[in-house]
């Protein structure tokens, strides 16, 4: 194209010059010059010294004397390498001139790339600032101006509307903004990093009270260009919970070095404790060491995760009435009023809820079930201990020591460590079992799985080998050529088996990228409606082989998103390959649509559906509704399923009937239109 160009160039400039040779017939060089000049901007050296050649060519035939003589006369060889001089010149201003503006170029993408990743990086560092475990704050100038507060300190300020642009003393309490400007005024002025360890603070809470907090500070000065202090970054962690349990270790520590029956029982707790590993057992050990040692009665109730208990084991003393047990037993889901006396957190950490002198005043407090009150009344309890049993963050459930009048006995605040010690053993106990139960489920699980991933391997394997070995016969059998159609066929079978077996290969290599955390998307532009008719063509011939029908629905729909394409072909493939597997050989919908401003994919089928208590857990990891028997797969193809419509900001659901089919529907965000979009350009 440059050539062609340089070509274009020189015949015009020689239309222009024959057209005005009668008004310059001194200046033969003029055009073609231009021509050069033009060529060698446009196309650089090449095309320059093409015109340059058949310019002189020209000049030289056309246009200097003799005329249509190719013979050079005396006088016109100066000229023709004065020419030739002038256009090697404007050829290397040309060339250095295309060099400078590509290094501008150059330099001008540089730029643009370095402004990027610094405005990248500047982004980065903000997300960490605004989601890091930690009270963040960036001050401005001398007055300390808010010029950050990420949402965990903001919180700690009470979440005051605004907080930006204004000065440390003015945000918070009094005393206490006063304080911390002191400090930042220290840091300011000397330029010198502030660390303190275990600074107290007591903030105002959404209810109205004071709590104290403990803070490891650190105030570090940040600098402008010339050195100078120009702000302050602030960074708290809060430690209350760490300088508060630390306390209560050192004092339970101090009290159980005074109480060696104490120390003794619970030398000889864990090992009884730890006679089974039987979650049941293990519970039913819990309250047989503390009655009647401990308590007249001793309750264990587990924790649901709809805040509610559920009673799970009751042992009393010789003393008390028996009749009572059962009826204690027997209501086994209430909702505890605990949480309301004492709040979540607290259960959360452990802390015990302790009457010493309990009162039947207090029941109306614990629950509000009438029948339980009554129940509770006639235990006459006289002393309380409730411990939450806590593994990490986990609150397992509550467990109750009671003491009665018919006993006499009583727990004072001096008891409290000791309980809650005992409830703390008690709680690994019983953690450790449910670990250890769950271990064995989790053994069986995965047997159960390799036993099905190995008939689901070695299922597209078996076919596959018998044509071959069909194929090997046919071979033997005929001296001549094996006819085409035998071949394509068995060529046909082992496509489809070995296309199975990667699909299921594929589904493994899913499963363990998102169990690491590696599954990455590479999201574009992509149609929706375009992807949807290719998987529905690719499955039109597996869906005529099984009987069924694809329908698809999407006539007049537009629907282009950002998304990663193989990924959501993944999606539409694992629908419709289950809408063909379960299908009964019935037709099969396939509808898009858009609904309220994202786009809906409809998978229908009239199979065998799915059982009402399978829904809940149809999405999850190795999970199947029907027997592995009857039909075949991993269990994983809805779970990745839904894990990459989840990565891409959508959402998928079923709606299903045992006997009647199933209905997926995958809803996937689509950009919004732009305000401007449709408005004139200036």
């Amino acid at each position: 194209m440059r050539y062609a160009l340089a070509v274009v160039s020189v015949g015009v400039a020689f239309v222009v010059q024959r057209a005005l040779w009668p008004f310059m017939v001194n200046t033969p060089y003029l055009a073609f010059f231009a021509a050069v000049v033009f060529s060698s901007w446009r196309g650089g050296w090449g095309p320059g010294l093409v015109t340059t050649g058949l310019s002189l060519l020209l000049v030289q035939y056309f246009f200097l004397q003799p005329l249509d003589e190719w013979r050079l006369a005396p006088g016109t060889l100066v000229p023709l390498l004065f020419f030739l001089a002038l256009c090697l010149f404007a050829m290397t201003l040309n060339a250095r001139l295309r060099r400078a503006n590509a290094e501008r170029a150059d330099l001008l993408e540089r730029e643009r790339a370095s402004r990027a990743a610094a405005e990248y990086e500047r982004a980065r560092l903000h997300e960490l600032f605004m989601h890091a475990p930690a009270h963040l704050a960036i001050f401005r100038g001398p007055q300390h101006v808010f010029e950050l507060s990420n949402p965990l300190n903001s919180a700690l300020l009470g979440n005051p509307e605004r907080i930006l642009g204004l000065p440390a003393r003015e945000v918070g309490p009094r005393e206490e903004a006063e304080q911390v400007a002191r400090i930042l005024d220290q840091v300011y002025t000397t330029g010198e990093a502030f660390v303190g360890r275990e600074v107290h603070l007591k903030l105002p809470q959404p209810d109205g009270s004071i709590r104290e907090y403990i803070f490891d500070v650190t105030y570090t000065p940040t600098h402008d260009m010339h050195g100078q202090v120009d702000g302050i970054a602030g960074f708290g962690f809060d430690m209350t919970d760490v300088v508060r349990a630390r306390a209560r270790a050192e004092q339970l520590a101090r009290e159980l070095s005074h109480n060696e029956e104490h120390l003794r029982i619970l030398a000889g707790a864990s090992s009884f404790l730890a006679t089974s590993l039987d979650y049941h057992a293990t519970v039913h050990n819990v309250v047989r060491l503390a009655v009647p040692t401990l308590a007249d009665w001793c309750l264990i109730d587990s924790a649901l995760e709809d805040g509610s208990f559920q009673r799970m084991e009751v042992e009393h003393a010789d003393t008390e009435p028996a009749s009572l047990a059962e009826p204690l037993r027997l209501r086994m889901t209430y909702v505890s009023g605990l949480s309301q006396l004492v709040g979540t957190v607290p259960l959360l950490h452990g802390q015990p809820f302790f009457i010493e002198n309990f009162s039947d005043d207090l029941l109306p407090q614990l629950t509000k079930d009438p029948e339980r009150i009554a129940l509770l009344r006639q235990l006459r309890i006289r002393s309380l201990v409730v411990v939450p049993l806590v593994a990490g963050e986990r609150l397992l459930g509550l467990l109750s020591y009671v003491t009665t009048h018919r006993s006499g006995r009583s727990y004072t605040a001096a008891d409290l460590p000791f309980l809650q010690e005992l409830a703390n053993r008690a709680a690994l106990s019983m953690e450790n079992a449910r670990l250890y139960r769950e271990a064995r489920e989790a053994v069986h699980l995965r047997d159960e799985f390799l036993g099905i991933a190995s008939h689901e391997l070695k299922t597209p394997l078996t076919p596959l080998n018998l044509k071959l070995q069909a194929l090997r016969r046919e071979l033997d059998r005929t001296p001549g050529p094996v006819p085409r159609e035998l071949v394509e066929r068995y060529l046909d079978v082992g496509s489809r088996q070995l296309k199975k077996l990667a699909e299921l290969v594929n589904d493994l290599l899913d499963v363990s990228r998102i169990a690491a955390g590696r599954l990455s998307l590479e999201c574009a532009p992509v149609d929706l409606v375009e992807l949807v008719r290719d998987v529905v063509a690719a499955y039109e011939g597996p869906a005529a082989r099984t009987g069924s029908a694809l329908q698809l629905e999407c006539e007049g729909a537009v629907m282009v998103g950002i998304w990663d394409r193989p990924r959501l072909e993944q999606v539409v493939v694992n629908l419709v390959d289950n809408a063909i597997k379960y299908g009964q050989g019935r037709p099969i919908q396939v509808r898009l649509e858009t609904r309220n401003g994202k786009a809906a994919l409809t998978v229908r089928d009239q199979g065998i559906g799915i059982a009402e208590e399978s829904l809940p857990r149809l999405f999850g990891r190795f999970e199947r509704a029907v027997s592995d028997r009857h039909y075949g797969g991993l269990g994983l193809g809805l779970y990745i399923t839904r894990t990459l419509v989840e990565a891409m900001g959508g959402t998928v659901h079923v709606e299903s009937r045992l006997g009647q089919g199933s209905i997926f529907t995958v809803e996937l965000p689509l950009p919004q239109p732009s305000a401007e979009a449709g408005a004139p350009a200036p």
